[in-house]
């Protein structure tokens, strides 16, 4: 394996036309001849690509290639952009000026996902870097954003994610159905409610309810055939992880090797005091089965 990285490659991808930034970390050295194993980083709520820069350097030194991102909306990416009210009805394909609103920092599990898949066709794409083995490694709400994608996509061979978030509260859903149904309606003055009015104390961005109780981490765990590793915080207090995590691995463990662990501490600490050992474990994970 490698050891050092050279300073990241900033690059530009598309995400159904979206611009998106990232960042693909590479190892120094000459490629193997089938190519490097990769690894795609992603982050959780209000996260950005440049915090995830010291996952993505230590892995490079253990010999993967590693893509970091900012979501649509987030960071250095395209906002997602919605034509006014008063705006003409876009009834002809092409080229025009239009009077648009940018919508920026909104938590959609839908969009990120679909950004997720899209940087992963450009890492499966990039020069250097072996298709067939391909891990993705996420944190937070991206950790459960890392199981449903490798619950959805065959390139996913290996799956780490730590501390993450694998559904949306069911007492909840009836009024983040009221919200969807509010959009479908027009009687909300942008497509999700902005300057926190559905947001969550001490999370930064504006929570798409509407879209979040629709969608399912933890019933694409159930899909998950390759190995997977979920480290959790003992004492997690953004949500019982015994619901998240744990309900995930149990799901996994029964088509896929799977191990589940646990630091004594609450969420964030896992950034802090418990990050090298976070970090080793998960190279050890990716060393073992990519």
């Amino acid at each position: 394996m490698a050891m050092g990285n050279a300073s990241p490659k900033e690059v530009t991808l598309y995400s159904e036309g979206s611009r998106i930034a990232a960042e693909i970390f590479t190892p120094t050295g000459k490629a193997p001849p089938e190519g490097w194993p990769a690894i795609l980083l992603c982050h959780g709520w209000g996260g950005l690509k440049d915090h995830l820069a010291r996952y993505a350097r230590k892995f490079s030194e253990a010999g993967y290639v590693c893509m970091t991102f900012d979501y649509r909306g987030w960071g250095e990416s395209d906002g997602r952009v919605i034509a006014t009210r008063d705006a003409p009805r876009l009834l002809e394909a092409g080229e025009i000026e239009l009077k648009v609103r940018v919508l920026r920092e909104i938590v959609d599990p839908v969009d990120q996902t679909t950004d997720i898949r899209n940087c992963l066709a450009y890492l499966w794409s990039e020069p250097g870097v072996d298709r067939s083995r391909i891990g993705i490694w996420g944190t937070s709400y991206g950790g459960g954003h890392a199981v449903f994608t490798g619950g959805n996509d065959d390139r996913v061979k290996a799956i780490v994610a730590q501390i993450g978030g694998f559904g949306f509260p069911p007492e909840h859903r009836d009024w983040a159905r009221e919200r969807a149904a509010d959009k479908a309606r027009g009687k909300l003055d942008t497509i999700v409610p902005q300057d926190g009015v559905d947001g969550v104390e001490g999370l930064k961005g504006t929570p798409d309810v509407g879209r979040m109780a629709e969608h399912s981490q933890l019933g694409a765990a159930a899909r998950v055939k390759v190995p997977t590793l979920i480290l959790d915080a003992e004492f997690e207090e953004l949500n019982n992880r015994l619901e998240h995590g744990w309900a995930a691995y149990m799901a996994i463990r029964q088509n896929a090797p799977a191990e589940y662990a646990t630091y004594p501490c609450k969420h964030y600490a896992v950034y802090d005091e418990h990050c090298g050992d976070s970090t080793n474990r998960a190279i050890a994970w990716f060393h073992k089965y990519l």
